[in-house]
């Protein structure tokens, strides 16, 4: 028994020994091969593993070596998940299918949608010198989540956070009227109870680009984490679709593209889709205790007969995007096919708006709907119709009942000031402005005119003084009509008066005139004059720019008589010169700490920041006929501008050369107001001895966030007129 003890342990010793040289024998034949094998014409080759060739996806930044063949694969499709490709030198990059990843020229690879392709990388010295990578972005495989409490019988305080574009954002007063969804839900909601958050939605952002921009998804996310260590409930609510429609160069120069297919990219994939997308934000949005509620975009103004065509109602189905080769889908329906495999809370808003719309549409009041010559973003009348219908919707689902309030009637006149200019006695000037009427069921409107002043509902019909209105529910707006008929030269300033039976007249989101009581106001001015073509001709220039290339605040002028003061410049500061063409401009930007336009979405003036021009009459009477200069956007293509002149020294009762105007970025517009002396058009406006002409002209950077590096071009601002 010992023997055969012994042999057994003999032979098992012999085994283990020979298995660990057989093994050490192994790696270094491995070592040999990796270093030593070549191809049959003596080249030395790589012989790599699978191992080896496959990049760990939980890395950066690879180094790619010319001759490489190497593959990753990626589960994430956001910005986060990004690498940063290298190689043995300065490299250019390229990308087979640019739907599937994106790489710029600094190497980094940002993934998109599912599928694979080959990201290829050539050295900048020897272009023989390449190295690929196959990207394989996986399919998402989400199970189905729930929501972390019931909106049907909450009852505790909440923060609605309102997720979303343009359709969706804040929007200060403008004389566009535009207002977002989200200002609207305010109205429709109990302060006391339910806090909406309407500062993180913004323009232009898909559902790929909010969920990637760190202020927006990312901040929201922040957001329902402090709530939730406060104590505090969330919920979300999710609308996105208008800027999926972009496209695949369309993208944020920070955040990357903006485009997503709605179901199914082109390749028949699933990643990176809207789809895609709308299910993770329901699921993290869950995963961190918030409830998520879907709303399907707002449609926009296309029609087909007497319905929203398909277009409209963002159904891609049959369209496809330039440069795409594959229609983009149904946006809504991939809303919908998320939120239905998650059971998330749905409201339909494309279809419900679509019925309004119509209505409005076929009773050629569209216009009161949008903003104008846009078919896309809403008035304040359509705000509040949308926040109707997203709050109409959850209470008839029994969401949020006791936190949804009825929203007050409305009626809504898009003007506070109404400036006619200079005109000649007795002649005409007719010019408009809107009311529109928002879940008022009934009572009369008021207007009332001053002196000069007449009032109808047809621009070629009677005007009188006093005009009323009817109201009912079926009642939408109207448009009135103001006619200036000045008798005099004389100035006719006043106010039209606005009043309703039940209900006191707002401004809705253009800037706020005057509420006396239950009387709106709407100011007016305008003047008389009289044409003179006798007297000694002047022209008076400020360049901006002097002969040999410099900054010049000094002006030029035809008479020794008219001596213009020199520019001044409050608020802005000189900048470098800019060559366009063959000529050389003068430009201005802020005078801050860095040079920073403030955040500025509508392009309004700031009253603060202005180029002042000034003419004193000196001993003299002047009659100014014509003021114009030239202008344009510099560093940017989003300058704004408007202008003013006054002949008082606190520049009060200024008259409108142009407001919140824009051009393209460093293309010349030309500004003006009045005409030559010989022309009806003339300004006529008397400059007394001892007073001034000013003109000011008010950039303004128009954008949703600061802007640095920005500035304004002005050139040749001329006035002419006569020496009396």
């Amino acid at each position: 028994m010992k023997k055969i003890i012994r042999n057994i342990l003999a032979v098992l010793l012999f085994a283990a020994i020979f298995c660990l040289n057989g093994c050490s024998d192994l790696d270094e034949s491995n070592e040999e091969t990796e270093i030593e094998s070549g191809s049959q014409n003596g080249e030395q080759e790589k012989d790599e593993s699978d191992d080896e060739k496959v990049l760990n996806a939980e890395a950066t930044e690879y180094l790619l070596k010319a001759g490489d063949s190497k593959e990753l694969t990626l589960t994430d499709i956001s910005l986060a998940a990004s690498k940063t490709l290298k190689m043995d030198g300065e490299a250019t990059w390229t990308v087979e299918n640019p739907y599937i990843c994106s790489i710029n020229s600094s190497g980094k690879l940002t993934p998109l949608s599912g599928g694979e392709t080959v990201v290829t990388g050539t050295l900048s010295s020897d272009s023989t010198k390449k190295a690929e990578l196959k990207v394989k972005i996986e399919e998402p495989n989400r199970g189905v989540s729930s929501d972390p409490f019931d909106l049907r019988t909450i009852s505790e305080n909440i923060d609605i956070f309102c997720c979303g574009d343009s359709i969706m954002r804040d929007y200060s007063a403008s004389d566009s009227d535009q207002y977002g969804l989200g200002q609207a839900l305010k109205e429709f909601f109990d302060e006391t109870k339910a806090n909406v958050v309407t500062d993180i939605a913004n323009g232009g952002r898909s559902s790929r680009l909010f969920y990637n921009e760190d202020s927006r998804w990312p901040e929201v996310k922040r957001r329902i984490q402090a709530n939730n260590e406060a104590g505090k409930k969330s919920v979300v609510i999710l609308s996105f679709g208008h800027n999926d429609q972009r496209a695949l160069t369309d993208c944020d120069k920070t955040y990357g593209a903006q485009f997503t297919f709605a179901s199914e990219n082109a390749n028949e994939t699933v990643a990176g889709t809207h789809y895609d997308f709308m299910e993770k934000y329901i699921v993290e949005a869950r995963e961190l205790g918030a409830v998520p509620i879907c709303v399907t975009p707002f449609v926009r103004g296309n029609y087909f007969g007497s319905e929203v065509s398909a277009y409209g109602k963002h159904d891609w189905s049959n369209k496809t995007m330039t440069g795409d080769s594959t229609p983009r889908g149904n946006y809504p329906a991939a809303m919908k096919a998320a939120a239905k495999k998650q059971g998330a809370i749905l409201v339909d808003m494309t279809e419900l708006s679509a019925v309004r719309v119509a209505e409005y549409n076929n009773a050629g009041k569209e216009k009161y709907f949008y903003v104008d010559s846009d078919n896309t973003h809403e008035r304040t009348l359509g705000g509040l119709e949308l926040g109707k219908i997203v709050t109409d919707e959850l209470k008839k689902n029994g969401y949020l009942t006791s936190y949804i309030k009825d929203c007050s009637p409305r009626i809504m006149v898009d003007k506070s000031n109404l400036a006619f200019g200079r005109i000649l006695a007795n002649a005409t000037k007719t010019t408009s402005f809107r009311i529109s009427n928002f879940q008022n069921k009934s009572g009369t409107i008021t207007i009332t005119a001053p002196s000069g002043f007449g009032l109808s509902l047809s621009d070629s019909g009677s005007f009188d003084s006093v005009l009323t209105i009817e109201t009912d529910e079926n009642f939408m707006g109207t448009e009135v009509f103001i006619k200036f008929s000045p008798t005099e030269v004389i100035s006719y300033n006043g106010d039209i008066t606005v009043t309703h039976s039940s209900v006191t007249p707002d401004f809705g989101n253009t800037p706020a005139g005057t509420v006396d009581g239950s009387a709106l106001k709407i100011a007016l001015s305008g003047a008389g004059k009289e044409l003179s073509v006798s007297g000694t001709d002047f022209t008076v220039n400020w360049p901006m720019i002097s002969g040999g290339g410099s900054f010049s605040v000094a002006a030029t002028s035809t008479s020794e008589d008219v001596v213009p003061a020199e520019t001044r410049l409050n608020g802005l500061i000189k900048s470098s010169n800019k060559t366009i063409g063959t000529e050389t401009y003068a430009r201005v930007t802020i005078d801050n700490p860095g040079n920073v336009w403030p955040v500025n979405d509508t392009g309004a003036k700031m009253n603060d920041v202005y180029i002042e021009y000034e003419i004193p009459a000196s001993g003299i009477d002047l009659t100014v006929n014509e003021i114009s200069f030239d202008c344009c956007s510099s560093g940017g293509s989003y300058m704004a501008w408007s202008a003013y002149y006054s002949t008082n020294e606190d520049f009060s009762n200024p008259e409108p050369i142009c407001e919140m105007k824009t051009a393209q970025k460093e293309v010349l517009c030309s500004n003006s107001a009045g005409g030559s002396k010989n022309s009806s058009d003339a300004l006529g406006l008397p400059v007394e001895n001892g007073k001034s002409l000013y003109i000011r002209v008010y950039p303004a950077y128009k954008d949703t966030k600061e802007n640095a590096g920005r500035t304004f071009i002005i050139s040749n601002v001329l006035v002419k007129g006569l020496i009396q």
